[in-house]
């Protein structure tokens, strides 16, 4: 999870480049003004001598300390561990933010992205958003999400074969139904315990499980949105703007036109978090189904001549306006009947 950074400015700004297996490492004294470039290995003795390499100019890579770094994955994962471990203040920027940031430039080379992103964190240090140690849990769900997702991939994939066989050659449906039951029931066991796993890391998270439990109270929202939504706004520190959230969803409507010539059709952008957007698209259908409030809504609007797609893409803008307001408020949803 983020947080905004400390109110003190820190005496030192490490800019790193990370890659597989290295670490390409600037150091600005922000106070002598001082610049000194590194390089160590991405693996644990590379971070130790790292760190003797900091002492030796003087900073002890602690508090003081603000680490900026550009998203990329898996690789940064131990680097951030062991920086947060030491209570260094770790800012993970986006690399496309950066860029623009900079303008132009041509060619590539690690050293001088080490150079250019300890500049930027820099410039733009009161704006640093700062990982906690949430992050780690924040983390290992995104894995478990990740995980679940390739599970549901396999599991839909052997039971829609099995189900189309099934319908063209009655005899082999049964006998892949056959062979495959045992996959399948694994496969769903295992779904299961990645459930029960999400849920027991959230338990232990005060401030996740409140938010969880926030989300949840929000009817059609269920366990999957509410942990999908948790894990791609960092816990609603990256992302609490309603529209914002919308806008990465790709669900809030933009207009399209230019001048008297050019009027197109108002519509969603595809510049959007799909996966994001298709749990977002279900919990949506459930609501219409099952809640209430969202049901008397999309019938008012269909039986208003709005098409069946318009008003479902504005039940999921609802929602997510309900979902950022109990965050913001830190109180349950309430239905109220007489604003639909």
């Amino acid at each position: 999870m983020e947080k905004t950074m400390q109110p003190q400015a820190p005496a030192f700004i490490l800019g790193i480049d990370v890659s597989k297996d290295s670490l390409d490492v600037c150091l600005l004294d922000c106070n002598g003004g001082r610049q000194f470039d590194h390089k160590a290995n991405n693996n644990p003795s590379g971070f130790r001598r790292m760190k003797a390499w900091l002492k030796q100019h003087g900073c002890e890579a602690g508090p003081e300390t603000l680490a900026c770094m550009e998203h990329t994955g898996l690789y940064t994962r131990q680097l951030v561990h062991y920086l947060l471990a030491r209570e260094v203040r770790v800012w993970m920027e986006s690399a496309l933010q950066i860029k623009r940031s900079i303008g132009m430039v041509r060619g590539k080379d690690d050293k001088v992205d080490a150079q250019r992103i300890a500049r930027y964190a820099f410039l733009h240090q009161r704006e640093a958003r700062c990982l906690s140690l949430s992050g780690v849990t924040l983390e290992r769900l995104k894995d478990l999400q990740a995980n679940r997702g390739r599970l549901l991939k396999a599991l839909q994939g052997i039971k829609v074969t099995v189900k189309e066989l099934l319908a063209v050659d009655p005899v082999s449906g049964k006998t892949l139904e056959q062979v495959n039951r045992k996959a399948i029931q694994g496969l769903e066991k295992s779904m299961e315990q990645v459930e029960e796993k999400m849920q027991e890391f959230i338990a232990k998270d005060g401030d996740l499980k409140s938010k969880y439990d926030l989300l949840t109270s929000v009817k059609g929202v269920g366990k999957v949105l509410a942990i999908s939504l948790l894990v791609y706004t960092q816990g609603f520190t990256k992302m609490d703007d309603a529209r914002k959230l919308a806008c990465y969803c790709g669900v809030a409507p933009f207009e399209y036109r230019s001048g008297t010539s050019v009027m197109g059709k108002t519509g969603v952008s595809r510049f959007a978090n799909m996966q994001l957007k298709h749990i977002l698209h279900m919990a949506a259908m459930n609501s219409v189904r099952y809640n209430g409030e969202m049901k008397a809504y999309f019938d008012r609007k269909v039986s208003e001549g709005k098409s069946k797609m318009s008003v479902l893409n504005a039940v999921r803008n609802k929602l997510l306006h309900q979902i950022v307001a109990v965050v913001k408020r830190g109180t349950p949803y309430e239905i109220r009947l007489d604003k639909i």
